[in-house]
């Protein structure tokens, strides 16, 4: 009793004492909050408001923290101390602050200082969450460090240097939910190291030193995140005591060498497995009775035993997996087809020859497929597979002499990238087809696509007939023929038009027509000349870099003064003089003529100049020169004709002259 009279005696001591000195306190006051940040403070400041509930002290250069003066703030509930230097804390100074319920220490020096010997942070009675992450703490100093939390919801010791956990580490923490272990290094976790943590649902094991995790046991767990470790198998315990919750698991970038038994794990929705070493093997795949020998590290793969089945159709309620970027050479049928639930499948960037999904109802809620960089030869999907996809993504295979209507069977497709393949069009329904080309008319849903860099030779007219694309990608085909009517049927949908790349000196499309179109790409051609936009358009970005042009006049540019925002030139012989459409959007500022540098121009043969630097009276005055040059040669020609013939005539007269006098 006498110790909290002392105290509230040295409370209102202090409050009074430094009253008097508030407005030498630096820290910006939000109602009852202390803002304090990066303040190049020494020690906690004491002429606070008493009943401040929130102290952020973030970013200053703090060593010690005392109960005096912090101890004075008794109604605290949020203590931000991070981003210092403190090494030291008084025992018993958190203590003091009853109410106190988020505290954040990280990135500060608590693994070297002597706080550890008298008792660590002690008893946190009502902390909620607590964060001490990036303070060189090692194992054995977290247990000393930790006292009793019993209110302890979440707790980060990332960017330490632990290698194990103990029995004993989390054992004061009862009502631990989440717990932020990410970037230690831990190589061992005793067995039963998350016992005394029934209500955990969220682990982060990220970036640490795992190379095994057998007997997987958290059935209350819902999140783990075991990436960036280097994990060759994961297994959960043979016999659970109850069903697993676990929802999201990734274990992206590790070492994995085959696709783990996941049966026991019904509720998951989202599997990311990426960057691994995974692959399936092809004896069965070729009929091979032959199951391989634990040897070749597959006799634990789910497919070779009885349990496969049970372990595909417990990943029924999965969303989203993710297994790119790993040595897949095949896809069993019998891996897929369980996942009735799956929307998201990336296996790009895998070293598969062809795929398949060839059953009625396969994938029936797949969203996006991701197939690309891959060495993709074939691909073959059923008429009525496939039927919710939306996204496609196949650039950077091989694939050629597909099946004509590939992609007409696939009743959803909004947005198909075939960039960097060897896939030809056909022409429109009344034009021949050409051998292995594929159509591209009568998808009435297809919105974007990506045809660049595909070696196309020729764009036959109709070749997107009712299909109304807004994005159509075509640039990087070298030599491409575009046939008068190809784009014919997107003069009312097409929005954005890549051409670059193409080497064309004549364009077979007559642009103005197209009323929705905002970017228009013709870079890296040879064209000279553009259609005349007379009308107004909806056009916003036109790039004509690298090109042919000279001159582009008024008469053909005046329809996009209202829309055009944007104008890229560079990398063209244009002329000086007959730009006065380009010369006056640098001047006004209208168009945004990108010109990172100044735009070159020509007074005809002269030396280059810079555009913007052109007077509309230097190409008056160039036009006066010629003139004046005109007359001069005119004179000077009329006046030697004159010449020759006076002389002509008087040659001829002497000549009649001499003849009369001899006779």
């Amino acid at each position: 009793m006498s110790h909290q009279i002392l105290l509230f005696l040295a409370v209102l001591t202090r409050g009074l004492a430094t009253s008097q000195h508030r407005d030498k306190v630096p820290c910006r006051m939000v109602d009852k909050e202390a803002l304090c940040q990066g303040l190049s403070l020494f020690q906690v400041p004491s002429g606070l408001p008493l009943d401040i509930e929130s102290l952020d002290l973030s970013g200053n250069q703090l060593r010690n923290v005392l109960v005096s003066p912090l101890g004075f703030y008794i109604a605290l509930r949020r203590l931000d101390l991070s981003t210092n230097e403190i090494s030291f804390l008084q025992p018993g100074v958190f203590q003091t602050l009853p109410h106190l319920e988020h505290l954040n220490l990280s990135r500060n020096h608590l693994a070297v200082g002597t706080t550890l010997s008298a008792g660590g942070l002690g008893p946190l009675p009502h902390v909620i969450s607590l964060d001490l992450s990036g303070n060189s703490l090692y194992s054995g100093l977290v247990e000393r460090l930790l006292g009793e939390a019993p209110r302890l919801r979440t707790l980060s010791l990332a960017e330490n240097s632990l290698t194990r956990l103990s029995r004993q580490t989390f054992w004061g923490l009862p009502a631990l939910e989440q717990l932020d272990l990410h970037s230690n290094v831990l190589m061992d976790i005793e067995d039963g190291a998350f016992e005394a943590l029934p209500h955990l649902v969220h682990l982060n094991l990220s970036r640490n030193s795992l190379t095994c995790i057998c007997d997987f046991s958290l059935q209350q767990l819902r999140v783990l995140d075991l990436s960036c470790n280097s994990i060759e198998a994961f297994q959960t315990a043979p016999e659970p005591q109850a069903e697993y919750q676990l929802a999201w698991l990734d274990l992206r970038e590790n070492k994995l060498l085959h696709f783990p038994d996941l049966a026991a794990l019904p509720r998951l929705i989202y599997l990311n497995m990426s960057n691994n070493l995974i692959r399936f093997p092809t004896g069965l795949l070729q009929g091979s009775d032959a199951l391989p020998s634990p040897s070749e590290g597959w006799s634990a793969l789910p497919f070779f035993s009885p349990s496969w089945n049970a372990s595909t159709h417990a990943l029924s309620q999965l969303l989203n997996l993710d297994l790119s970027d790993n040595e897949i050479e095949h896809i069993p049928d019998t891996f897929l087809e369980p996942l009735t639930s799956l929307r998201f499948l990336n296996l790009s960037g895998n070293c598969l020859r062809a795929f398949g999904a060839r059953p009625i109802g396969s994938l029936p809620c797949l969203v996006l497929l991701d197939l690309s960089h891959n060495v993709l030869e074939a691909l073959e999907l059923g008429a009525r597979a496939l039927g919710s996809l939306r996204t496609l993504l196949l650039q950077d295979n091989t694939l050629q002499d597909l099946p004509s209507y590939t992609f007409a069977n696939l009743a959803s497709l909004q947005r198909l990238n075939l960039q960097g393949n060897r896939v030809s069009p056909c022409g429109g329904p009344a034009e021949p087809s050409l051998p292995g080309c594929v159509a591209f008319s009568g998808i009435p849903t297809l919105r974007v696509l990506n045809m660049a860099g595909n070696e196309m030779e020729m764009l036959g007219a109709g070749a997107f007939l009712h299909t109304p694309l807004t994005e159509l990608d075509l640039s990087t085909n070298p030599g491409l023929r575009v046939a008068t009517g190809a784009l014919a049927g997107l003069e009312a949908s097409l929005e954005v038009l890549e051409l670059q790349g193409n080497g064309l000196t004549v364009l077979q499309v007559d642009l103005p027509c197209f009323s929705c179109l905002k970017r228009l790409n013709l870079a890296e051609n040879r064209l000279s000349h553009l259609p005349a936009w007379t009308q107004a358009v909806s056009l916003e970005v036109l790039d004509l870099r690298n090109n042919s042009f000279s001159l582009l006049p008024g008469s053909a540019m005046g329809g996009l003064e209202t829309s055009l925002r944007r104008l890229y030139l560079q990398g063209n012989p244009l002329s000086c003089c007959g730009n006065g459409w380009l010369a006056a959007q640098l001047h006004q500022g209208r168009v945004d003529v990108d010109a990172t540098q100044d735009l070159i121009c020509r007074f005809g043969s002269q030396a280059e100049v810079s555009l913007s630097h052109v007077r509309p009276e230097d190409c008056e005055e160039g036009g006066l020169k010629n003139i004046n040059l005109i007359i001069i040669l005119t004179f000077t020609l009329a006046l030697a004709i004159l010449l020759a013939t006076l002389a002509t005539y008087c040659c001829i007269r002497r000549q009649k002259f001499n003849q009369q006098y001899k006779g």
